[in-house]
């Protein structure tokens, strides 16, 4: 062979092997290298979300390394993050330090990279990222490395921009791990962070980086923290201690009950001291102050099993004793300015009507019905008609439905066309999970109020909007566990009966929506922590998410949206002025000289006539409505 045709043939191959590699160059969507098996495909674009899937952990040399991948909302590579935080800790199993103990976590480490880093930091340029940790685990922190336990790692990324300027929101994400990066044969996690988020929102901690409970558990050990009050469990309970919005005995409030939850129902089945402590605060354990004297948690659980621990924080008793007795209104007739209507009691746990009417019934302790009508105007009047139907006999009726009156109502202009409320509250006598004589007891169970629209010749289901339900305002209180005046709990419906625009406001006040008991000011001023009677509320949301209240109306739209209903009226003022509706509203958060400003710019009303206040002249839903350009629903922080 020629030196010329040797030359040809070099030449081919070499052709052959850069056509081969140009085509494994190709392999991925858009011809971005991946690493073997990892594709690189497009860079996501838009990034309104951050996503972390931990792919492994390799332990080599007693030190580890994450490999990990960062995508947005659409599943896109995320690429050129330029910092993130690696949380190192392993998990003690319940009962290792002493019998009786809970499971723990020990900290290890935390390590960052940013312009540098404490260990060897790996961007793959196709949203795969690795970390190799500084040093071995064992030792760190003065913790012994534990062959064969749980360790966790937690990786945080955010709150800065890629190179090209794009915003990075928080993300935290822990991934646990046992032996060479295998699955965990256990782990420790009991609440939910969107359990949390039902009162908090978008719950976080130290300037936001840090916003999954997982995390917290992490470092809030007795391993990292120097004061033990700020071990995660005892620091959580007694931060709920004032301030929380239910029952601190309903334990589930924020343990709910969860079977993916490795450690699902641990509040009940482990007692320790330091959980039980946090919240009972007046047991001193070791001394034997106000429980018998315990050194330790070994005996805690012989007296308070998990049967006891749930029964003693249960709202079983309540729920039976609740599924006894239905009360409703089955009709309604205006009859001048009384409305005629019957009420039918029964029990829904046997499908039995009671045969008696509410004044011969033994175990009915209070049982009222108020009215309230002209739904069109937000109701004609400040406060409610009532009868106390244990105290009176009915008009007439027989086996279990009976006719009352309540008279003296205020109607509005057009009673044929409008409507009312009638709204039913009460408590019942009980002993444990049963129905009992008044005469016999004195523990009561208040009952789930109840409301029923009324037109001049009937019950109706239509009747006055829906802003706020039971179901939004029961995911920080409790589904109608919140009572007001001793036994009113339908916050729907019912306390718009008396609080509505018929009260005024203090002409005099820097704020009026909070002197002012018209409910929809109540309501705002009162979570927004600015009334002077309740210095002490402190909303644990977002102020601005008006979605933690509001409800959506029947076409899916947030009820906090412009325009508002027609029904909704001026604020009132004890000097006979009026403020126009939506800027009553909005002004009760928006105080400044320049919004008020604005707002009168736009035909908003302050403390004048009530000819000026509601003469329509408000045009904010021209930009602050419904698929405007600063539509409320968007410009609040709504989720």
């Amino acid at each position: 062979m020629t030196n010329k045709s040797k030359a040809f043939d070099i030449t081919k191959a070499l052709i052959s092997v850069l056509f081969v590699s140009l085509l494994a160059a190709c392999s991925g969507d858009d011809g971005t290298p991946g690493n073997p098996g990892e594709p690189g495909g497009p860079p996501a674009s838009e990034i309104n979300a951050l996503n972390i899937e931990v792919s492994e952990v390799v332990f080599s040399s007693e030190i580890a390394t994450v490999n990990y991948r960062i995508t947005n909302e659409n599943d896109e590579p995320v690429v050129g993050v330029p910092s993130a935080t690696y949380l190192a800790a392993q998990l003690l199993p319940q009962g290792f330090t002493n019998a009786g103990d809970a499971s723990q976590w020990q900290y290890f480490t935390s390590e960052s990279c940013s312009s540098s880093c404490d260990g060897d930091f790996v961007d793959h340029k196709n949203g795969q990222y690795s970390y190799t940790f500084s040093g071995a685990f064992n030792g760190m922190n003065n913790i012994a490395f534990m062959p064969g336990a749980t360790q966790r790692i937690v990786i945080k990324v955010g709150g800065d921009t890629l190179p090209d300027g794009t915003a990075l929101p928080v993300t935290n994400q822990h991934f646990d791990w046992q032996d060479n990066g295998g699955e965990p044969a256990y782990t420790r996690n009991l609440i939910e962070m969107q359990t949390c988020n039902t009162c908090h929102n978008d719950l976080a901690f130290h300037g936001s980086k840090y916003n999954e409970v997982e995390t917290c558990v992490t470092c809030h050990n007795a391993d990292k923290v120097s004061n033990p009050d700020n071990v995660f469990a005892p620091m959580v309970h007694s931060k709920h201690l004032t301030g929380f919005p239910v029952s601190l005995a309903d334990c589930q409030t924020c343990h709910v009950a969860d079977e993916t939850l490795t450690e699902n129902m641990n509040w009940a089945r482990v007692p320790t001291m330091q959980a039980c402590g946090s919240c009972h605060t007046n047991i001193d354990f070791p001394s034997g102050q106000g429980h018998p004297a315990q050194v330790d948690n070994s005996n805690c659980v012989a007296c308070h099993n998990p049967d006891w621990t749930m029964s003693a924080h249960s709202q079983a008793d309540t729920d039976a004793v609740l599924a006894q007795f239905n009360a409703e209104v089955v009709s309604a007739e205006l009859n001048g300015d009384a409305v005629n209507f019957e009420i039918r009691l029964s029990n829904p746990a046997t499908n039995e009507v009671y045969s008696d009417s509410a004044d011969k019934l033994d175990f009915i302790n209070d049982l009222r019905v108020y009215a309230n009508f002209g739904i069109s105007v937000d109701y004609t009047t400040r406060s409610a008609k009532s009868i106390k139907l244990q105290d009176i006999e009915p008009i007439s009726g027989s086996n279990g439905t009976y006719q009352y009156q309540i008279a003296g109502l205020t109607l509005s202009d057009d009673p044929t066309t409008d409507k009312g409320t009638l709204a039913l509250q009460g408590r019942l006598c009980s002993n444990g999970a049963m129905l009992a004589n008044c005469d016999d007891t004195e523990t009561t169970t208040t009952i789930d109020s109840s409301y029923q629209f009324f037109s001049a010749t009937e019950v109706t289901d239509q009747g006055r909007r829906m802003v706020v339900s039971n179901e939004t305002c029961g995911s920080c209180h409790g589904d109608q566990q919140l009572n007001y005046h001793g036994s009113r709990n339908d916050l729907e419906q019912q306390c718009q009966l008396c609080h509505n625009p018929n009260m005024q406001a203090d002409a005099s006040a820097i704020n009026p929506a909070a002197s002012t008991a018209d409910y929809k000011h109540l309501a705002h001023t009162l979570h927004a922590g600015s009334r002077e009677s309740y210095p002490d509320i402190n909303y644990p949301g977002n102020i601005g998410n008006c979605a933690q209240c509001h409800t959506t109306d029947e076409a899916g739209i947030l009820t906090a949206a412009l325009p508002l209903s027609a029904a909704v009226q001026p604020m009132a003022f004890n000097d006979g002025s009026f403020t126009s509706a939506t800027s009553a509203i909005c002004s009760a958060c928006h105080l400044s000289d320049s919004a008020k400003a604005h707002m009168t710019q736009q035909g908003g009303v302050f403390n004048g006539s009530e000819v000026d206040a509601t003469a329509g002249t408000e045009s904010c839903a021209t930009c602050h409505g419904q698929g405007a350009a600063v539509d409320v629903l968007k410009v609040h922080p709504i989720q």
